[in-house]
C-alpha cells in the first residue's frame, strides 16, 4: 500500500479528537473499568496482531501495539488519581526487585555502546529495549492498582480465549491452509511463506518457538479452570477443549525447547503441589478433586503426542509409515518470499545445538569485556562480533547477525552485566518466594491451585528462554505473573461509587494536560509505525528496481524518523547505485549530486550508530560502487574494510574482501597473504580457495 506523506493532517486531528472526547467519559467508576476493558482487549489484540506491510511483521507491530495500549491503560490510571484527588498506588512485594532491576537496565542503557539501541531495542524486535521494560512494569502497577480478587479469574479467562483465537489461526497451517496468505494474497494456502509453515506453525508469531513459548504458559492455566471447575459440565468441555487445542498446536510448532519447558513446568507444578498438600491447609482438600481431571488430561495429551508427535521421536516416523502410504507433500516449496525472519538458527542448517553453543561462548566473552553493566541492554549484535568465537565460522550460519545470544539469561549477562543478571534472578527469584509465603498462609484452595498452576508456566517459560528469547507478549505475561500471585491472595478493598461532583480548574488543566501528552506519545508511536512502513515499501521499490519511488519512500521514513541509522543506510546504498546510473547515461551533473547524497547518507548512518558491522559493510558496498566513478574510492574501502575487522576480527569475509581489494591495486604478496589468512580462518572457504589458486598460476 503506497504511503502518503508522512503524517498527515487526517492522522493528527484523529488523535486529538480522540482525545477531547475522553473529556466526555470522565466518571469515577467508568475509569477503572476501562482500564479492565483495555487489558482485556491487549491480552486479545497483541497476539493476534501483525501487519503485512511493516519490515518486519510480527515482532514490531505487536510491540508498537503494546505501546498503543499501554499509553492508553497508564494515562486513564493517572486521569483516576486526579479526578478522585488521591494517588493511586499499592505497595508490593515486588517494588524492590522491580526497582532494583529497572536501576540496572538504566545503568546499562547509560554505559551502552550504543545508547539509542538500548532505548529503543534493536530494530525491528524492539522487544528488550529500555523503554519497553518502562512499558511492561508500568503494566504491572496499573493492573495492581485497577483489578480486584475476583475480577484476575476474569481476565485470566481472556487470556486462555486470547491464546483461543491464536490456535484456531495456526492449525489449519498444520493442513496447508494459512489465514495469513488468505490476507495477504487472497489465496487460503502457505505458498505466501517462505519457512515451511506446514510442518511448524507459527501462525500470528512468527516463529514455531515463540508460539510455543506462548503456549506452554497458557495450558496450566487451562488446566487451572478445567479443576476449578470439574463439577461443572459446560466447564469442564470449555477447558478440556482449550487444553485439546493448546496442546495439538504446540505439537504442530515441533518446538522441541517448548515440548521439554512443558514438562519441566507441569513436573515442578506437580512437586509444588504435593509440597502445598503437606505444608498449607488450602491445599489439602484439592488432591480428592484434581485425579480426575489429570487423568483425563494425561490420556488426551499422550493420544495426541502419539499421533502427531512424530517431530519429537524418529521411531513414531517409522510406525506411521508402515502403516500409512507415502504422499509427496511440498507445500512450500515455492513459497513467496514475504518473510523471512529469525536465522538459520531457528529453522535449519547445522544442528541448533552446535550454534547455540558456539553462541553462548561468545556470549560469555563479552561478559568478560563488559562484566558490571554489559555492553548496553540489546547491543548484542554490536558486542558478540568482536568475541565471535573462530569455530562459528564452520557452521553453515557461519555469516548471520545474531541480535540475541539464544539464551535470555546469557544474553541479560552479556549486554547488562553481572547487576543486570543477577537483579533478573532476583526478579524471578522473588517470584516464587512470595508465592511460597502466599501459599503456606493462604486459606484459599482455589488461589493456591492457580498459583501453582501459573508457576508451572513461568518455570515452563524461563525453561524456554534457556533456549532461545522472550518475544513482546510473553513478557507481557512475565511481568503480569507477579501481579496476579499477588491479586489471588489480596482482600477485596470496599469501593463505593462517589458522588459525582464538578471538577476544579487545577483538575481541568490536569486532565488536559494528561491528553495532550498521552495524544503526543500516540503521535510519536504512529510516527515510527509509518517510517518503518516507508522503509519496508523503498526496500521492495529498491528490490524492484524502481528508483523513483524507492527513493521517495526512503525519504519519507528518514523524514519521519531522522535518527534511525538503518534508514540512512539504505538511502546510501540506493542512491550510490543511482550515480552510477546517471553516469552511464551521460548526466554528469546528477551523478555527482547523488554522489554527494549517498556519501552523505552513509556519513550520517555511521554517525548515528559506529558500532553496527553491517553499516561498514554497506559502506564499502557503497564505496565500491562510487569507484567505478572515482578509483580514488578503492583507498578508503580498504580503511573501512580495516575497522570492520577491528570490530569483527574473525569474520573471514572481511579478511577476504580486503585481500580482493588488495589484488585489484596490484599487491600479490598482500593479497597472497589475505587469501591464506581468510581459509585459515574458515577452512572450507570455497570462494578464498578459488582466488588464491587463480592468483598463484
Amino acid at each position: 500500500m503506497p504511503i502518503s506523506g508522512g503524517i498527515n493532517e487526517k492522522s493528527d486531528r484523529a488523535i486529538s479528537w480522540t482525545c477531547v472526547s475522553i473529556l466526555y467519559s470522565i466518571n469515577i467508576m467508568d475509569l477503572r473499568k476501562t482500564t479492565i476493558f483495555l487489558f482485556h482487549l491487549l491480552v486479545i489484540f497483541i497476539p493476534l496482531f501483525f501487519y503485512a506491510k511493516t519490515d518486519e511483521l510480527f515482532e514490531f507491530n505487536k510491540i508498537m501495539l503494546t505501546y498503543v495500549f499501554a499509553v492508553g491503560i497508564v494515562g486513564v490510571w493517572v486521569a483516576r488519581m486526579i479526578i478522585e484527588k488521591r494517588v493511586i498506588w499499592k505497595k508490593t512485594p515486588f517494588d524492590i526487585p522491580l526497582a532494583v532491576f529497572l536501576i540496572s537496565q538504566i545503568l546499562s542503557t547509560m554505559f551502552s555502546v550504543h545508547m539509542r539501541t538500548s532505548w529503543f531495542g534493536y530494530y525491528s524486535r524492539f522487544n528488550g529495549g529500555l523503554l519497553s521494560i518502562l512499558t511492561y512494569i508500568s503494566l504491572y502497577y496499573a493492573f495492581i492498582n485497577t483489578f480486584k480478587k475476583e475480577e484476575v479469574f476474569a481476565f485470566l479467562r481472556t487470556v486462555l480465549y486470547g491464546g483461543l483465537m491464536v490456535c484456531l489461526y495456526a492449525i489449519p497451517e498444520h493442513f496447508g491452509h494459512s489465514p495469513s496468505c488468505l490476507f495477504i494474497t487472497n489465496k487460503f494456502d502457505v505458498q505466501c511463506w517462505v519457512q515451511d509453515v506446514q510442518s511448524r506453525v507459527f501462525a500470528t508469531f512468527g516463529q514455531p518457538n515463540w508460539l510455543a513459548a506462548y503456549l506452554i504458559m497458557l495450558i496450566p492455566l487451562a488446566f487451572g479452570f478445567l479443576i476449578d471447575g470439574w463439577k461443572n459440565w459446560s466447564h469442564r468441555l470449555i477447558y478440556s477443549a482449550l487444553i485439546i487445542v493448546f496442546f495439538a498446536t504446540l505439537l504442530f510448532t515441533a518446538s522441541r525447547s517448548g515440548l521439554l519447558a512443558l514438562a519441566i513446568g507441569v513436573i515442578l507444578g506437580g512437586v509444588l503441589f504435593f509440597a502445598c498438600t503437606l505444608f498449607s491447609r488450602s491445599a489439602q482438600g484439592l488432591m480428592r478433586t484434581m485425579w480426575k481431571p489429570l487423568t483425563l488430561t494425561t490420556i488426551v495429551c499422550a493420544v495426541l503426542f502419539f499421533v502427531f508427535g512424530k517431530p519429537f521421536v524418529p521411531s513414531l516416523e517409522k510406525f506411521w509409515k508402515t502403516i500409512t502410504p507415502v504422499t509427496n507433500n511440498t507445500a512450500s516449496q515455492s513459497a513467496t518470499p514475504v518473510q523471512q525472519s529469525g536465522t538459520q538458527l531457528e529453522s535449519g542448517g547445522t544442528e541448533s545445538g552446535v550454534i547455540r553453543s558456539i553462541v553462548w561462548k561468545g556470549a560469555m566473552q563479552v561478559w568478560k569485556r563488559y562484566p558490571i553493566f554489559g555492553s548496553g541492554v540489546e547491543t548484542f549484535a554490536y558486542s558478540y562480533y568482536a568475541d565471535r568465537p573462530m569455530e562459528h565460522n564452520l557452521v553453515s550460519e557461519w555469516d548471520f547477525l545474531y541480535n540475541k545470544a539464544h539464551n535470555e539469561f546469557l544474553n541479560y549477562l552479556a549486554t547488562t552485566g553481572a547487576f543486570g543478571f543477577l537483579s533478573y534472578l532476583l526478579l524471578i527469584g522473588w517470584v516464587y518466594v512470595c508465592a511460597f509465603r502466599y501459599m503456606y498462609a493462604s486459606s484459599s484452595p482455589r488461589s493456591t491451585l492457580f498459583t501453582v498452576l501459573i508457576l508451572s508456566g513461568f518455570t515452563a517459560l524461563h525453561v524456554s528462554n534457556f533456549f532461545g528469547f522472550s518475544t513482546v507478549f510473553v513478557s507481557i505475561l512475565f511481568y503480569l505473573t507477579p501481579a496476579w500471585i499477588v491479586m489471588l491472595f489480596s482482600e477485596d478493598e470496599g469501593y463505593q461509587k462517589k458522588r459525582r461532583e464538578g471538577l476544579s480548574l487545577y483538575q481541568w488543566i490536569g486532565l488536559i494536560s494528561l491528553l495532550i501528552f498521552a495524544g503526543y506519545l500516540w503521535r510519536s508511536v504512529w510516527r515510527l509505525w509509518q517510517a518503518d512502513i516507508a522503509y519496508s515499501l523503498g526496500k521492495q521499490y529498491t528490490a524492484a528496481q524502481a528508483a523513483t519511488p524507492a527513493f521517495q519512500s526512503l525519504q519519507k521514513a528518514i523524514d519521519l524518523s531522522p535518527n534511525e541509522a538503518l534508514f540512512h543506510d539504505e538511502l546510501s546504498s540506493l542512491t550510490a547505485t543511482l550515480a552510477v546510473s546517471a553516469s552511464t547515461q551521460k548526466q554528469a551533473s546528477l551523478s555527482a549530486q547523488l554522489m554527494q547524497l549517498a556519501l552523505a547518507e552513509s556519513n550520517t548512518t555511521l554517525s548515528l550508530n559506529a558500532v553496527h558491522l553491517n553499516f561498514y559493510k554497506t559502506r564499502a558496498r557503497v564505496l565500491i560502487t562510487l569507484s567505478q566513478l572515482n578509483p580514488k574510492y578503492l583507498d578508503e574501502v580498504k580503511l573501512v574494510l580495516e575497522k570492520a575487522h577491528e570490530l569483527a576480527p574473525t569474520d573471514p569475509k572481511l579478511v577476504f574482501n580486503l585481500a580482493v581489494i588488495a589484488e585489484s591495486q596490484g599487491d600479490k604478496a598482500k593479497a597472497k597473504q589475505l587469501y591464506e589468512t581468510a581459509i585459515q580462518m574458515k577452512p572450507d572457504y570455497g570462494s578464498a580457495k578459488d582466488r588464491l589458486k587463480g592468483l598463484e598460476k
